[in-house]
């Protein structure tokens, strides 16, 4: 099967269960595993994914390669599926790949306990022929991965000034007034989403001015702590962007403790549970991202590469979100599936 063809079907589908997605594969021809196939053994894939630490979250992260890995199989692929747990450990990780090695897999999706320290792990990978995806972009992106796989920063940047946009032409005497919170400053590739507001601004100075900006550490408090300052320094300010929900809840926290929070925006980015009911309930006004299950087309992305149909460097996690109150019960409904 094609890699435009894998893309469409996993960007039609929004859930991770394996019988959804069963559906969604039924009208997919031609290539290895499908009914035209006469009955021909399909080659086995190997893929390993080899994990910083296992928590909550990257728990959810494996079932849906999992999910998307049963999907394939059900339809005639021969994809076999492990995870190896670093347990934050540099050097666990490096040794659970190279003995991993041993048992010559196709393909490795890294979570890299430290994006440098991990990367002899990498490159043993590499030099023993095996694709190399990272699940944990950097920039630069370094070279011993095959694959930059993640969610568009710019993306996510482009759907928020989208939405700031819309506020603009919907009142055209509003003069949007933003705080701007960024996440970690070492998180180079984050920096996208806010310096896009900062952009924007400069497109439109007679609309829009960036009356703050400080760097939250993706921390709750920090942002809380930061949006009172700005309410004391900048009694104008009537939206905070924040890099993440957390931060973003803690910008309304503040907003609310003041009692305005029904004069100041607050936008956010991220998609997940948490988010979406703090859109819900209007805690927060805005956020943006991708569906967690939709992390299931990384295994399409490593088939491809073993396959040879992927070539490009980096693959982007779609669709994007734009979510608000008005749409935000049918994402959560596509998120729960």
């Amino acid at each position: 099967m094609s890699h435009s063809k894998r893309r469409l079907r996993a960007i039609s589908s929004i859930v991770g269960s394996a019988a959804v997605l069963a559906l969604g594969l039924a009208g997919c021809s031609g290539g290895a595993g499908n009914g035209d196939s006469g009955g021909a053994e399909t080659e086995r894939i190997s893929i390993i994914y080899s994990v910083d630490k296992l928590d909550e979250n990257q728990n959810r992260y494996i079932q849906y390669m999992q999910d998307h890995v049963d999907a394939l199989n059900a339809e005639g692929q021969n994809i076999t599926f492990e995870t190896l747990d670093a347990n934050g450990s540099v050097d666990k990780q490096i040794s659970d790949v190279q003995t991993a090695l041993i048992k010559e897999p196709d393909a490795i999706i890294f979570s890299a306990v430290d994006s440098v320290g991990s990367l002899p792990a990498v490159q043993a990978a590499k030099d023993a022929g095996v694709k190399t995806i990272d699940f944990r972009p950097s920039d630069p992106e370094p070279p011993q991965y095959d694959v930059a796989f993640g969610a568009s920063e710019e993306a996510y940047a482009e759907q928020t000034t989208i939405w700031l946009q819309g506020l603009l032409d919907e009142d055209p005497s509003l003069h949007l007034n933003i705080g701007l919170i960024y996440g970690a400053a070492a998180q180079t590739p984050q920096l996208v989403r806010e310096d896009a507001i900062k952009a924007f601004a400069e497109e439109q100075p007679d609309r829009v001015t960036i009356v703050g900006e400080q760097f939250g550490n993706w921390q709750t408090d920090i942002a809380q702590n930061t949006t009172t300052d700005w309410l004391q320094s900048q009694p104008e300010i009537n939206l905070v962007s924040a890099a993440n929900d957390a931060m973003a809840l803690g910008a309304a926290n503040a907003l609310t403790a003041a009692g305005a929070r029904d004069r100041v925006l607050v936008s956010a980015y991220d998609i997940n549970v948490a988010s979406l009911d703090n859109v819900k309930n209007g805690v927060i006004d805005f956020t943006t991202g991708v569906l967690a299950p939709d992390y299931g087309q990384i295994i399409d992305v490593a088939v491809d590469l073993v396959e040879g149909t992927f070539t490009d460097k980096v693959y982007s996690v779609e669709p994007v979100y734009a979510v608000t109150i008005d749409n935000v019960d049918d994402v959560i409904a596509k998120l729960n599936g």
